[in-house]
């Protein structure tokens, strides 16, 4: 009898990247920005003051912290109840 395989995607191929208006940190400037746009490749990122525009790699973009949304008073991402 055939042994068969079933093929199973890596699910980080699937990954879409962050939703729009999600804060996250361009570790490779230390500068947190608020996502706009994903093409697969890079981040569109807008300065939390509304600033510059500017251009991140997916490979240094991460969430904020909570640390880091406290600092700017913005709530937790999740609270725990």
């Amino acid at each position: 009898m055939a042994r068969t395989t079933e093929t199973r995607e890596d699910p980080a191929v699937r990954w879409a990247g962050y939703r729009a208006g999600v804060l996250v940190m361009d570790e490779s400037v230390n500068r947190m920005g608020v996502s706009t746009a994903f093409d697969g490749e890079n981040y569109t990122l807008v300065g939390v003051d509304g600033s510059a525009t500017w251009q991140a790699d997916v490979r240094s973009v991460r969430l904020a912290t909570d640390t880091e949304r406290q600092a700017l008073r913005l709530a937790p991402r999740s609270a725990a109840r």
